[in-house]
């Protein structure tokens, strides 16, 4: 799962009133999770509790009193707050669709703050795969800062994208690879020679 890396403490912070399917099993042992329910939420699935029992005191969740615009995505800024406080140097990455905590996140990341939001399971796990190659992380990361809709939308301005990323120091074998690693691990596909992107 994502970026949750054994070699980083890892702390993931679960939006629940936002995304319901959530899936814990396989956590590296150092990983953290922090789970934030809404007022109004009054259960969650047998299969989630007990994943959650499982992690013991790694996993803390934290019901928002009271109900209003965004009351639960500031509790979410304030706990990543005195996370990063406590441990700068782990990798946060917040489950959410809520795209409104995107310029947080791209200040935390000048700030040399390893932080990223994932939409729902299907990136987390794409995540752990970028993170585990380096410079697959590095093609991650670049292309996860553009918006989906200016990204590169054929393969050949792709791969000139990733060699320019490195400053052309990879072999065009070396670009290809990542470049595939892309394809193989379906965070991009290509129909009538056009890229779609799915992270």
């Amino acid at each position: 799962m994502s970026s949750l890396t054994e070699e980083n403490e890892s702390v993931l912070l679960v939006d629940y009133e936002n995304v319901q399917k959530v899936d814990l099993s396989g956590l590296p042992a150092s990983a953290l999770v922090k789970i934030f329910v809404g007022d109004s939420q009054k259960s969650v699935p047998f299969e989630l509790a007990k994943q959650a029992q499982d992690l013991g005191s790694r996993l803390e969740w934290i019901k928002i009193a009271g109900n209003g615009s965004n009351a639960l995505d500031f509790h979410i800024a304030f706990y990543l707050g005195k996370e990063i406080t406590r441990l700068p140097a782990a990798d946060y990455i917040i489950l959410t669709r809520d795209k409104g905590f995107d310029p947080l996140i791209r200040h935390l990341t000048t700030q040399g703050i390893s932080c990223r939001r994932v939409n729902n399971q299907q990136e987390l796990a794409a995540a752990e795969v970028a993170y585990a190659d380096p410079n697959f992380k590095k093609v991650y990361d670049n292309l996860t800062k553009i918006e989906k809709r200016g990204r590169p939308r054929k393969r050949t301005t792709l791969t000139r994208n990733i060699a320019a990323m490195f400053q052309k120091r990879l072999t065009d074998a070396e670009v290809e690879a990542l470049v595939e690693m892309l394809f193989t691990e379906k965070l991009v596909t290509e129909a009538n020679k056009v890229l779609s992107y799915h992270f």
